[in-house]
């Protein structure tokens, strides 16, 4: 099933205005809502309603569109070359013909033509290959990009209904937490080395006893973890 476009998504013509495109937007969202369906169709409708929100999203902003109508054109004038390969080889293949009742000729000239088949064949599919590749990245960045900005809408929607989001904790969280941590430790070294800054430092430490306390005590943590690691070491070479 050939897959739809996302102007056949939300029902209008690729020559539509803005304002059209808007219209259809707004009355297929109230259509689809999954709040305004029936227990049996909220996941149909969910799933649609996410449709409808991607194509918006693209054909909603003049960039975003410009972009899509070129990936689309592209997209079709690769077909229309395949289609007009494959008839071509075709009606080459159909009009092939002994002559001259030469069984040899033929079978050399059969031998050469097939060669040559498969040679083109070879590189139509290594051009596929990378062209599909590139174009896999390119939808696969756009998607997420399109699912990043409807989770955002969708949690913003439930929040203003009074629901509390939370997040699962991940992986990419963690790695942020710990880019963050290391981009603050370089900026204080740096600080802590230039004269001004190093100065001020040192004396808004002295003079707050909160700050004070808690820097003793997280030094003296990692002390003591650092020292009871290093004992740990040593006494295995002992």
């Amino acid at each position: 099933m050939k897959e739809k476009t996302l102007y056949e998504i939300l029902e209008v013509s690729e020559n539509a205005s803005p304002e059209i495109i808007e219209k259809a937007y707004k009355t297929l969202a109230k259509k689809y809502h999954p709040d305004l369906q029936e227990e049996a169709n909220k996941s149909r409708a969910e799933a649609m309603m996410k449709k409808i929100n991607e194509a918006y999203d693209v054909l909603g902003n003049e960039e975003k569109r410009k972009a899509y109508n070129a990936e689309l054109e592209a997209k079709r004038e690769q077909e229309e070359f395949e289609r007009q390969s494959t008839q071509g080889f075709q009606g080459y293949n159909g009009n092939m013909q002994y002559q001259n009742g030469n069984y040899a000729n033929y079978s050399n000239s059969n031998a050469n033509n097939q060669n040559a088949n498969y040679n083109y064949e070879k590189g139509r599919l290594k051009y596929e290959k990378k062209l599909q590749a590139e174009e896999l990245k390119q939808r696969q960045k756009m998607q997420d990009n399109l699912n990043k900005e409807y989770q955002n809408a969708y949690e913003n929607y439930l929040r203003s209904l009074g629901y509390k989001i939370k997040h699962k904790w991940t992986k990419e969280n963690t790695r942020d937490l710990l880019i963050t941590i290391g981009i603050l430790i370089v900026v204080f070294a740096i600080l802590w080395f230039i004269p001004p800054t190093h100065n001020w430092l040192v004396n808004f430490y002295e003079s707050n006893v909160i700050l004070k306390t808690i820097v003793d005590i997280a030094v003296a943590i990692v002390t003591g973890i650092f020292k009871g690691i290093w004992e740990f070491i040593t006494g295995l070479f002992k």
